[in-house]
């Protein structure tokens, strides 16, 4: 099989070709890498589908111990979002050494006594490496019966491809960080005038961005949500001036908490919010316990909720609702507690 042109890497999927005169016309500050990486994985995807004999093909990220889907063509087999155990992947033997091309798995010594195997008769994989020269995912294929005698997959083809993608992700990455640092500086204009932490429209430029991070490179976000305890009493019982006060030492003591890929914004009027990158949903537990802990130090009595985004499965919107939920159970325990107490 000749290796792919453009032309038929585009034709695989048309909704996403667009012409050399309408990516002239998109001005730098407007370029997204997670986007473009997202086009040129579903480019790659649906071409080794309409052109291998292997039902599904996947570009998927692996990380703390997880290889999640991100970008799949979908027929029988794999979904986006979906999870498996890195060690007891077929991709994880492959990275080891094992074959790239699995003709049947329920035969094939480095591979038979994965159960997954049970599910996936032939399979096909390359690592990707990310921008720093280590391994970012796989690019992989399989379906549920072995290959018949007659049937191959292009070896080459698919390291070429994975080749070409880890050259794409490395341009994607370069974009996406001279962008965000100009993103950061706009959201960063977008202060609240009261605590100098992030408004709502400046939160929304960051939350905005790392979705596309999410969906286009599965990297993982988490966010909380903080509630001030007791604000309104404050302010009817010794007024607006000492209300002001709390939410500013609040904002201090979120802020002074952050490490430097974490944001503080200022969501509404007793509430603040916190973007938190590279923290999954196993860590967030860890990672956000750092802000209670500020709070409480500062002498602030507040209830915080925590979720992650998750590629496939959990937007950031969603998350936030999740957090925010989160946080309002444990100011109703809280509240129950000192009632208690107060009894």
């Amino acid at each position: 099989m000749q290796p792919p042109t453009a032309t038929a890497l585009a034709s695989a999927n048309p909704q996403r070709h667009r012409t050399d005169d309408a990516a002239e016309e998109t001005p730098i500050s407007a370029l997204s890498g997670a986007r473009s990486f997202t086009e040129s994985a579903e480019l790659v995807v649906a071409y080794l589908n309409a052109h291998t004999p292997l039902t599904d093909w996947s570009v998927s990220r692996v990380s703390e111990g997880e290889q999640v889907h991100i970008h799949v063509h979908h027929d029988q087999v794999l979904m986006i979002g979906d999870r498996v155990d890195w060690e007891e992947s077929f991709c994880s033997r492959m990275a080891e050494g094992a074959s790239h091309i699995v003709r049947d798995s329920r035969t094939d010594s480095d591979y038979s006594d994965l159960q997954a195997a049970e599910d996936v008769g032939a399979y096909a994989g390359y690592t990707i490496r990310d921008d720093r020269g280590g391994m970012f995912g796989v690019l992989c294929g399989v379906r549920p019966a072995p290959l018949l005698p007659e049937e191959t997959v292009d070896e080459q083809l698919v390291r070429l491809l994975s080749e070409l993608l880890s050259t794409q992700l490395d341009l994607s990455r370069r974009v996406d960080r001279e962008r965000r640092q100009n993103a950061l500086a706009e959201a960063l204009a977008e202060s609240d005038a009261l605590t100098g932490v992030l408004n709502r429209r400046g939160w929304d430029r960051l939350v905005a961005d790392a979705q596309e991070r999410v969906d286009g490179f599965g990297d993982a976000v988490a966010v909380a949500v903080v509630d001030l305890d007791g604000l309104k009493s404050l302010n009817d019982r010794d007024g607006h001036a000492a209300g002001d006060e709390l939410i500013r030492r609040a904002a201090d003591a979120l802020q002074n908490a952050c490490t430097r890929s974490a944001s503080v914004a200022r969501y509404g009027g007793d509430e603040f919010v916190i973007l938190a990158n590279g923290v999954t949903r196993s860590g967030a537990a860890t990672h956000f316990e750092r802000f209670d802990r500020a709070l409480s130090e500062a002498g602030v009595s507040a209830s915080l909720g925590f979720a992650a985004a998750e590629p496939g499965r959990t937007t950031l919107d969603e998350a936030i609702d999740a957090a925010d939920r989160m946080m309002y159970r444990r100011k109703r325990r809280s509240s129950r507690e000192r009632a208690s107490a107060d009894y």
